[in-house]
């Protein structure tokens, strides 16, 4: 089964979510286990409901387990997209009212059918011994606490998760960013038309609501085309891809363009309600190497240089100069197999001095073929 990169995207993210709470449960499961005796002054490895740490352990597990699939899939698939647009004290209070709810359903299920079940059974009042036992203990208590802990890093950790590409957070703890090197990529410089005016227009503030509603409609096509936003300069968005074959091939930086754009027009009426205007782009994508590093000491941040992004840059300010909505260069053109263009309408349209090179950069805009 094919499974779109945004799915395996969340689906990856997920999984981070998952092993991270099962990792959690098993260190609490050590943790409950070491216990300080006053009278002896030393600390004992006790196993608490006289169970074999193994079958503790198993317990410990079963819960995060659970709670870090259902509840991570809820929060990577539902919540997230739901609350982008939602200021971000709404977005910490839903977070933690859902994660609230959540963590006391599973702490009061898991501890009442493997450790309370037979005793709360045997009570008198057994709903006033399970209140007891499965809430108003201190045990319940600290564990309530303990994993909402636990959920505000999983909030976190996904903000941060969000603002890097999975395969850059990989890169980074694996140190590969420490020092530059060069690499092959792909960018493509995306710019709103008539910014200036619509500025005017709207004002900073409605201005800067267009822009970030603008890039958010982009998300979802980038992410589905296996690009990543490498950074925002203004009304400008910048997006990048590993120069391997199958992307090229598959003409993933073209069809993103397509896809932004088919996505800006689904919600052409929110536009027009609240701006009174659709937003119109341009592109240009270009390839070639650049050196990759981190960058400052303070805001670190994993910046790409080269003259491929000022060869970008240019190639996309042609598109006012031609008329063109897209124009990709001859180092794009020539990776994709003559009978993958048969969709595109392709027009060679001269081409561009490079700054400091007698080497010169062929354009050529694309126009989609509606059949």
């Amino acid at each position: 089964m094919h499974l779109r990169p945004k799915i395996k995207f969340q689906l990856f993210l997920v999984l981070g979510i998952t092993l991270f709470w099962i990792t959690s449960g098993a260190f609490m499961a050590f943790y409950k286990c070491v216990n300080y005796i006053p009278g002896k002054d030393e600390f004992e490895f006790i196993v608490p409901n006289q169970l074999s740490f193994s079958a503790f352990l198993l317990i410990n597990i079963i819960g995060p387990a659970v709670g870090g699939f259902i509840g991570g899939s809820i929060l990577v698939f539902k919540l997230s997209d739901q609350l982008r647009g939602k200021s971000y004290w709404n977005y910490m209070l839903v977070n933690f009212l859902f994660f609230l709810g959540f963590i006391l359903i599973l702490n009061t299920l898991v501890p009442y059918i493997f450790y309370y079940r037979d005793e709360i059974a045997a009570a008198d009042e057994p709903l006033k011994t399970a209140i007891d036992l499965l809430l108003l203990s201190p045990y319940a208590i600290r564990n309530v606490i303990t994993w909402l802990i636990i959920a505000w890093f999983t909030i976190q950790g996904l903000k941060i998760y969000e603002k890097y590409a999975p395969t850059t957070i990989i890169a980074m703890l694996l140190g590969r960013f420490h020092r530059p090197h060069e690499v092959d990529r792909i960018f493509m410089f995306l710019d709103l038309s008539y910014s200036t005016s619509i500025a005017e227009k709207l004002g900073h503030i409605r201005f800067f609501s267009l822009l970030k509603d603008f890039f958010g409609d982009m998300t979802d096509p980038i992410l589905n085309s296996q690009g990543e936003i490498y950074q925002y300069v203004g009304d400008e968005i910048v997006i990048s891809w590993a120069s391997r074959k199958s992307v090229i091939e598959g003409l993933q930086p073209i069809k993103c363009f397509y896809r932004i754009e088919k996505s800006i027009q689904e919600r052409r009426d929110y536009y027009l309600q609240n701006y009174d205007l659709v937003p119109v782009f341009k592109a240009a994508i270009h390839k070639g190497p650049v050196v990759v590093g981190e960058m400052g000491a303070i805001k670190r941040e994993i910046v790409y240089s080269g003259d491929i992004l000022n060869t970008t840059s240019r190639l996309m300010e042609q598109c006012s100069v031609f008329n063109q909505k897209l124009i990709i260069s001859n180092e794009i053109l020539e990776g994709i197999p003559i009978e993958r263009r048969k969709d595109y309408c392709l027009k060679h349209l001269g081409e561009l001095a490079l700054r400091g090179k007698s080497s010169k950069c062929h354009l050529y805009g694309v126009n989609q073929l509606t059949n």
